[in-house]
């Protein structure tokens, strides 16, 4: 594989210090799903769905960036969740948003996953959601979530694949010639389920079906000019792609295909 950018895992000071120090960039993607959703349900029900959750279990998030994942109503406010991420910052709005949703026992830390300062077998249920394909050594976080989760605990991973969000990165490509970051080399849907199985017996993949259909171009180029390469843009680029972005949209919308959804693993290898 090419040498790894900044944005996919190459720099973490970078990942900890510029991109994610807060919420800033994150919600700017996270305002385009949240506000032109096709799907009935959100991301973090759809995902939370596709397990049992028990009532009093222990959950482990890595890379749980603003905690939006615990905005659903399939996990029970009795669990003991632990928030981790790279960055402080994160950590910090991750608490905040679980307390927000009605969970109490809360536990947080910085820290790295490819280097998680839990026990062996400890969290009945480890999630990490579009998070591995910034790690510079993913086999070794993936490895790292197998090693603390239980023996019949779950691994809840999201992730993307090639043609994730192709509209908004072709008008990318318009302007600064690539949209190409490698994120879904390092980890996506198919990359990411061979290095699950290198560590889980079970590995099931659960696809996520929301097109976007977005209706305000200021949203789809904020997108867009909240990670590389147009996080650094000048102002004649920002103005290039705002135009490439309203030249996709017909009839006043423009519609974005995704591809995403997440892997369900079970049975850690080398315990049964």
């Amino acid at each position: 594989m090419a040498e790894r950018s900044a944005f996919s895992g190459g720099d973490q000071e970078y990942l900890r210090n510029v991109q994610y120090a807060d919420g800033t960039k994150l919600d700017a993607r996270a305002h385009l799903h949240l506000t032109y959703s096709s799907s009935s349900e959100s991301f973090p029900q759809f995902e939370a769905g596709l397990i049992d959750w028990p009532t009093d279990g222990t959950v482990l998030e890595c890379g749980s960036g603003t905690g939006l994942f615990w905005n659903n109503g399939q996990a029970p406010r009795s669990l003991a969740i632990t928030l981790t991420d790279l960055s402080p910052g994160m950590v910090a709005e991750a608490v905040a948003c679980a307390e927000a949703n009605g969970f109490s026992a809360i536990d947080s830390d910085a820290c790295d996953v490819q280097e998680l300062p839990f026990e062996d077998a400890t969290f009945d249920i480890v999630v990490a959601n579009h998070m591995l394909y910034h790690v510079p050594d993913p086999d070794r976080a993936v490895a790292e979530l197998a090693r603390v989760m239980s023996d019949d605990g779950v691994l809840l991973a999201g992730t993307n694949g090639y043609g994730h969000m192709g509209e908004l990165n072709d008008a990318i490509a318009d302007v600064w010639g690539t949209a190409a970051e490698g994120l879904y080399e390092v980890f996506g849907i198919d990359t990411g389920e061979a290095r699950l199985r290198e560590q889980f017996s079970s590995v099931a993949w659960h696809a996520y079906d929301n097109d976007l259909l977005v209706t305000e171009p200021a949203d789809a180029v904020a997108y867009g000019l909240s990670f590389p390469p147009g996080e650094t843009a000048t102002a004649a680029e920002q103005a290039a792609f705002a135009r490439a972005i309203e030249r996709r949209f017909v009839d006043g919308a423009l519609r974005i295909r995704t591809r995403a959804g997440a892997f369900v693993c079970r049975e850690p290898r080398g315990r049964f």
